[in-house]
């Protein structure tokens, strides 16, 4: 039972800590009876491989296949988790290992019973400080590595691949697997300055945890460069539906100011008994008038004004323009984020459909409320050979936007259509 405890039941007990956090690191919920069946696989391998290389690389592999089978991660974020999990369960041993050498090496000598019990204490000791390493990470650093850009997964994961393979070539070519004990003289082999090995098994320590702070500082770097990104484009935008709102305000101002002209020489025709002078003019009046107003009613003056332009301009290219978006007077979003989803989601529409022939031109767009979220439903054509797009500024702009208000942004393609459907959040109630 000794013997099991010290070797596969430790082993276990360190995988099966391997997998909880490994669940964690994701983001994903663990389940008890799964880690239990990816365990037997590795009990078996554990007593059969010959050699620790064999073992680790073992180990290794069973963590991918966990990652991607159990999990579900993406195969960076899975190499990622593996390596580190891997680096600091390797590091908590060689950590154990010294510090036991140096109990057999000056307190075994002397008290003999120490060594009875020596090798459970090592295995508990690892496994208690994995747990509590992989625990304060998972704290300390949760987000970073569930976020961290895809671009940047690998080389953070080569730096712990060189701490795990230093830590495994350490414990073979400094301790070995042979220990020879006298009653007499005590540890005869191998005989081992532990202080410079200790002292080596801290730095490796350090470094993973410089690296994890260092790539820390590196995603907020990132995320403020993304938000200032998203800020002056918000600037830009702002600038724009602004003049749009001028324009729209001069037009006004203009027609109220010939208004009292219009109906003095309407009144005019009248008294002469003109009277298809009077409705030819008053015709043309009434198209005046409707250049002034708006053709889109969302029951928000902002979109109506940016909608009017932007599908204004979409019309301009041949497309068919339907719209049915009703906007509640009040909600928790402003006018600026508004204009700023509708004026997004429009342009990127706008230029799919130039690439299309003019006569499969076309842009729907509908808009209602369910409760406390508005749901949104856009759909243009799109050339049918296109299957996938690559979000740019304005709709990771639209998707930031749409994430920080717990909505939810769907894009589908396929067949020459291209669907935008989002639900947001309006009400706080």
């Amino acid at each position: 039972m000794y013997t099991f405890l010290c070797g596969t039941g430790g082993s276990a007990v360190r995988l099966f800590l391997l997998l909880y956090f490994f669940s964690r690191l994701s983001g994903k919920s663990f389940h008890l009876v799964s880690a239990l069946f990816w365990m037997l696989p590795w009990s078996l391998l554990e007593q059969t491989l010959p050699s620790p290389i064999l073992k680790s690389a073992a180990e290794f592999l069973l963590l991918l296949l966990y990652g991607f089978l159990q999990v579900r991660a993406g195969w960076k974020h899975t190499v990622l988790i593996s390596v580190l999990s891997l680096s600091v369960a390797f590091w908590s041993k060689g950590v154990a290992e010294a510090i036991g050498y140096w109990i057999a090496k000056e307190v075994g000598a002397k008290h003999l019973s120490v060594l009875q019990f020596l090798d459970l204490g090592i295995v508990a000791f690892s496994c208690g400080l994995l747990y509590f390493s992989l625990q304060g990470i998972s704290k300390l650093f949760f987000q970073n590595l569930q976020y961290l850009y895809h671009q940047i997964l690998l080389i953070a994961a080569c730096p712990f691949l060189f701490v795990l393979l230093a830590e495994q070539l350490l414990a073979s070519a400094v301790y070995g697997d042979t220990v020879i004990w006298s009653v007499a003289d005590g540890l005869v082999y191998p005989q081992i300055q532990t202080a410079p090995i200790l002292v080596l098994q801290l730095l490796a320590g350090a470094t993973v945890l410089s690296i994890l702070f260092l790539f820390h500082r590196l995603e907020k770097t990132i995320s403020v460069e993304e938000e200032n990104k998203f800020l002056l484009h918000q600037l830009a935008e702002q600038a724009g539906y602004m003049q749009e709102i001028q324009g729209h305000e001069k037009r006004l101002r203009s027609l109220q100011h010939d208004i009292k002209n219009h109906f003095l020489l309407l009144q005019e025709l009248l008294n002469q008994h003109k009277i298809e002078e009077a409705s030819s003019y008053l015709a043309e009046l009434g198209g005046l008038s409707y250049q002034g107003e708006h053709p889109v009613r969302t029951g928000n003056a902002t979109v109506d004004i940016l909608l009017k332009s932007k599908l204004a301009a979409v019309s301009h290219k041949g497309a068919e323009i339907q719209c049915d978006l009703k906007i509640p007077n009040t909600s928790i979003i402003t006018d600026l984020e508004w204009c700023v989803i509708f004026g997004n989601a429009v342009d990127n529409a706008s230029q799919a459909i130039e690439a299309v022939p003019e006569n499969e031109r076309y842009l729907h767009i509908k808009g209602m409320q369910k409760g406390d979220f508005l749901y949104l439903h856009m759909e243009n054509s799109c050339l049918k050979s296109l299957c996938s797009v690559v979000e740019g500024v304005g709709l990771s702009n639209l998707r930031t936007l749409v994430e920080k208000h717990s909505g939810t942004l769907t894009i589908e393609i396929g067949r020459g259509r291209f669907s935008l459907d989002i639900l947001l959040l309006i009400s706080q109630q």
